[in-house]
């Protein structure tokens, strides 16, 4: 019996069967249901062009991570790209972070944003949601304007009762001066947020860095191997296939509702009936290849009218030039459903849509696109909803 059972050979699983062996700990085993590591950092290779599950973009803030993706990957195999990302609104173009740049937005939208802003809820204490903590820190009119609707087409969920714990470094802080000289300026405020700089692998799309940090584990994955259960009382995964391994230590990197609903044994029931409460917005990533180059200088664009189905879209061209064919571009755009809530042929009409707004938008039509890969992320963001926020603790600390 290994005294470790790592389930998934994604980042995560990847990277604790790293670790362990890098402290000489090889009395593990690791699984992983597909016939392939990586999860969803994936890359596909079609008709010339490379796509991955989305922008996975490698956003490094931590010294220890930009020393072991230099030792893994090594600088030489990898892009440093600067941001340049904007937000499409109103019909008009504005730098990212909105709640700096409002610059060529309808003068009265920016003046909405800025009584909103001096108005702001500062009394406040303890804001109990999203909607509440942009109240408080934004002010309405910048909620109503981009905050709102952006997230609420992100998680496909009311923001009124989503927490703000998530918010941490992901939504840069302003000022009225800021917002002021954004507003009187184009390009005031850029370079600004966790995300103005990234690494990407020059070539084979991110699936590269899983193949240089599988390369680098010197114990065997065992491929094709579903976890269907796990028994708690006994120790014990149960396979689809029905192998059981015993283990001492389970790091699962499973989604942990998918986890909670699977569990056997002691004090599986009050687990298992919380799976249900643990929600998630699924992500549909639709990928075009286009036979025209220079559609666009942006590395990505948000959009949080509700007019337009999807909330981003990607230019794989600015990201990384060997992802497309020569003399082309190519693109990624996603839209959003809470997970389990849309059919098949729901997603299909809004994917029709989405294709059809994102060329029109790009003034493109259908004779330009020569290749396109539609890919589908089941469990994509989280959704901090106040629930969550107040059980996910007791969760984590009884398993």
């Amino acid at each position: 019996m290994p005294k470790i059972v790592i389930l998934g050979a994604g980042l995560t699983g990847l990277s604790a069967a790293y670790h362990l062996e890098q402290s000489n700990f090889t009395d593990y085993v690791l699984f992983e249901r597909d016939e392939k590591p990586g999860g969803l950092l994936r890359s596909f290779k079609q008709d010339g062009f490379t796509f991955d599950y989305t922008g996975h973009l490698l956003h490094v803030n931590n010294d220890y991570f930009k020393r072991l993706l230099m030792d893994i990957i090594g600088l030489d195999n990898l892009l440093y790209v600067q941001r340049k990302s904007a937000i499409y609104s109103h019909n008009t173009i504005t730098d990212y972070p909105f709640q700096m740049n409002l610059h060529g937005l309808p003068s009265d939208v920016i003046a909405e944003c800025l009584e909103g802003y001096i108005n702001r809820k500062t009394s406040m204490r303890s804001p109990q949601s999203f909607y509440q903590w942009v109240l408080k820190y934004f002010g309405k009119g910048m909620g109503k304007h981009f905050f709102f609707p952006y997230n609420s087409k992100l998680l496909s969920y009311d923001v009124k009762k989503v927490h703000h714990s998530w918010t941490g470094r992901f939504v840069p802080q302003t000022n009225l001066k800021a917002i002021i000289k954004g507003a009187l300026e184009s390009g005031a405020h850029q370079n600004i947020g966790y995300n103005k700089s990234f690494y990407y692998p020059k070539r084979n799309g991110i699936e590269f860095l899983i193949q240089k940090l599988a390369a680098q584990i010197k114990k065997p994955i065992h491929f094709n191997r579903q976890a269907e259960h796990v028994d708690l009382k006994n120790k014990q995964v149960i396979f689809s296939d029905g192998h059981k391994e015993s283990y001492d230590q389970l790091i699962s990197t499973m989604p942990l509702d998918y986890l909670l609903k699977n569990l056997k044994g002691s004090s599986r029931s009050t687990l298992q009936q919380a799976h249900k409460k643990l929600l998630c917005s699924s992500v549909v990533n639709f990928n075009l290849g286009f036979n025209v180059k220079d559609i666009s200088e942006k590395t990505w664009l948000y959009f949080p009218e509700k007019k337009y189905p999807f909330y981003r879209v990607g230019f794989w061209n600015n990201i990384c030039p060997d992802s497309v064919k020569k003399g082309c571009s190519a693109i990624y755009g996603e839209f959003s459903h809470l997970a389990g809530t849309r059919t098949r042929k729901q997603i299909e009409s809004i994917t029709a849509t989405s294709i059809k707004e994102v060329l029109k938008l790009l003034k493109l039509d259908t004779s330009n696109v020569v290749t396109q890969k539609m890919l589908y992320l089941k469990h994509a963001y989280v959704v901090y909803d106040l629930w969550r926020e107040k059980n996910i603790n007791k969760l984590l600390n009884r398993l």
